[in-house]
């Protein structure tokens, strides 16, 4: 069944040289037309930490892009519409994203609105730290017009429970750019362990996440919930070297990134087909694997691909 699979990748921020938050509309689309290499079949191009007006290029870019590629036709990976990863997070979890690019929740409303006026419909993920001024608000009134995913947070199993009632249903990358799960103070893997109605990401490249910790989380998640993404910067599909991820350098070496003095993690350089088959060689169900890699990815976007 895995071999004849093909992917959906809803947060992806680049690959093969080619990176969303450039706004090149060109690159997208020799990133959509490579993506069925890794045997994907669709995408959400992720954006980064960046300025409002970059962010409003970048949307120009995919629209483009998507519009072109509809014409030409051919084989390529499907635009499904934005992941807006920032800037609406916590300076404090922003990682190799530029903190000093962060906006509050309670400052975010005018920015989507102007999304939406120039680019209708094509904004479909926006990720947020709940515990920063006005991120409560701010999922109640833009959680029934695009996924709220918790993300980039200091959130506490609390905090995370009110953004789920008030109606995030997401969390990205879990465990990672979060705040840590423990015996006493369970964090938003314990508040989307006790809410059963929530998708969480997964990255699955063995480095992000154990594969001790993956198997854990395949065991503890309905598997109607999962969903694996790549994360991948340009780095994916290219030799080793150094690499910009915004205005950030990255290296890559053997399949991983490293960025600061310390050689923190800076998104990956897998993809979904080496993520399936990590998971099958971690001992995780196959059928587990398509529905975390397939169908779950469009539930959460409430979509059928043909």
């Amino acid at each position: 069944m895995i071999s004849d699979t093909v992917y959906i990748d809803t947060h992806i921020h680049g690959a093969f040289g080619e990176d969303v938050s450039d706004a090149s509309f060109e690159g997208i689309m020799r990133m959509a037309r490579r993506l069925p290499e890794f045997k994907v079949k669709a995408f959400c191009p992720t954006t980064m930490t960046i300025i409002e007006d970059n962010i409003m290029k970048c949307f120009e870019a995919v629209s483009k892009a998507k519009s072109i590629l509809q014409e030409e036709g051919g084989d390529y990976a499907e635009i499904l519409g934005i992941h807006l990863e920032g800037p609406f997070m916590s300076p404090s979890k922003a990682g190799v994203q530029n903190q000093d690019f962060c906006v509050p929740p309670s400052k975010a409303a005018r920015i989507v609105e102007r999304i939406e006026k120039n680019y209708p419909g094509l904004l479909k993920i926006i990720d947020v730290a709940p515990e920063l001024d006005g991120g409560i608000e701010f999922i109640k009134e833009f959680s029934s017009s695009y996924v709220l995913s918790l993300a980039h947070t200091d959130a506490d199993y609390d905090k995370a429970m009110e953004a789920f009632e008030a109606g995030a249903s997401s969390v990205t990358h879990i465990l990672n750019a979060m705040s840590p799960c423990s015996k006493r103070s369970p964090g938003v893997l314990g508040a989307a362990y006790d809410r059963k109605d929530i998708f969480c990401e997964v990255i699955c490249d063995g480095i992000h996440i154990a594969p001790t910790v993956l198997r854990m989380l395949f065991e503890l998640i309905d598997e109607r919930r999962l969903i694996v993404i790549s994360d991948s910067m340009r780095g994916a599909g290219m030799p080793d070297g150094v690499y910009k991820l915004a205005d950030a350098d990255v290296t890559v070496k053997s399949g991983r990134t490293y960025y600061g003095k310390n050689g923190s993690l800076a998104g990956s350089v897998t993809n979904m087909k080496q993520e399936a088959d990590n998971l099958i060689s971690y001992g995780i169900d196959p059928q587990k694997v398509h529905l975390a890699c397939v169908e779950n990815p469009l539930s959460r976007l409430k979509l059928v691909l043909k």
